[in-house]
This record gives C-alpha cells, sequence and structure tokens, in this order.
C-alpha cells in the first residue's frame, strides 16, 4: 500500500461533490429517504464533520468491493452543546453516504489514532447505529478494521457485543499499526491524515 500523506490544511476531499457539498443539499439541507422515511439533514451543522468519512476506492484484488474510510479523530467533541443533535445529524450524513456509495460488498476501515477519549463515540450511540443500518448495508459489509484501538475503543466494541450479531461481531479485526495496515492492504491506496501517523 502507498500511504499518501495528507497535511491539515488539506485534510478536505477536493471533490466538491464528495464532501463539501452534496449534489443532494438545497439551502443547507440534505433530504434523503432512510429506510422508506424521508429524512432531512442539517448539513449546516456537521460542515465541520463531513470529512469523518470517505471513500478509499476499491480493493486492488477484485476491483469491486468498496474501500470506505471513517477517521475518528473528526467526530464531534462531547463537551459541544449540541452534541447529541449533531452525533445524530452526522450519523443520518454517512448512512445517506453509504446508501450511496455501496453497490456491492464493502469494506470498512477506521481509523482510531489521534481520537481523543472526548471524541470517541460511546456505547449507547454504538448500539443505536447498528440497530439503524439496514439489512443490505450489513450484510454487504465484508470486514471491519480498526486501526490504532485503544484499551477504551476495545471495552467500548466488548461491551457491544451483546447487541451485535455473532456473523457481525467476527468481522471486526484490530490493526495496531500502520504497518500491519500495509500489510492488509498491500496494493490499495490510502489517504491517512498525518495527525494519524504521527
Amino acid at each position: 500500500m502507498k500511504l499518501v500523506h495528507v497535511y491539515a490544511p488539506l485534510l478536505r476531499s477536493s471533490s466538491k461533490d464528495d464532501n463539501d457539498v452534496d449534489s443532494d443539499e438545497v439551502d443547507g439541507v440534505i433530504s434523503c429517504v432512510i429506510d422508506n422515511i424521508p429524512v432531512n439533514i442539517d448539513a449546516k451543522t456537521i460542515t465541520p464533520f463531513k470529512s469523518v468519512i470517505s471513500s478509499a476506492g476499491t480493493l486492488h484484488e477484485d476491483n469491486q468491493t468498496l474501500v470506505i474510510a471513517l477517521y475518528g479523530c473528526w467526530l464531534p467533541d462531547h463537551r459541544l452543546r449540541e452534541y447529541r443533535y449533531i452525533m445524530d445529524q452526522l450519523f443520518y450524513y454517512v448512512y445517506h453516504k453509504l446508501e450511496k456509495l455501496v453497490v456491492n460488498d464493502y469494506v470498512l476501515i477506521y481509523f482510531h489514532g489521534a481520537t481523543p477519549k472526548h471524541r470517541t463515540p460511546d456505547l449507547k450511540f454504538l448500539r443505536k447505529c447498528y440497530q439503524m443500518i439496514n439489512f443490505r448495508l450489513r450484510k454487504n459489509l465484508r470486514e471491519v478494521y480498526v486501526v490504532h484501538p485503544t484499551r477504551w475503543l476495545r471495552t467500548i466494541i466488548a461491551l457491544s457485543r451483546p447487541f451485535f450479531s455473532k456473523k457481525f461481531y467476527h468481522k471486526i479485526n484490530y490493526l495496531y499499526t500502520i504497518a500491519e495496515l500495509e500489510r492488509q492492504f498491500p496494493r490499495n491506496r490510502l489517504s491517512i491524515p498525518a495527525i494519524i501517523e504521527q
């Protein structure tokens, strides 16, 4: 895997359609349908956090399995006054992006490096997310890779186990270093923010 060094001012995607302005966004609202329910996402509120998700291409081996990257360091701070509201809106945004991107199988890589404890999602939020994700997205998820997991995060995931299906729980893999990630995806180009590498 070739690592692409991304420096702090360049962390956002250069593609406007990808992160900055959604094609569905009108007057600061992204209108979408999630599980047959119309949802209006407050795009203005989540603008600073849209970099939390990005498409990282497809697996080199089959060129069909999508690679999605999630960055914990871009999650909102628990101490924000409207934290719950922001997280709900951000969840809908991420879900909406997955619905648009995922056609076949996909792999999820969650980068936890450089994520302080006050940005780590809590047990309640993880459970809610899992319960809301539809069958198609769960079924098409091939693997979840958690890069740089802390003991705190591993504990939260372990405590969430009763709420996950056995099948889903066995898809979770921990990678402790960037070198392990390179071995897992030797031919894939992944964008890793400098803050995570450090």
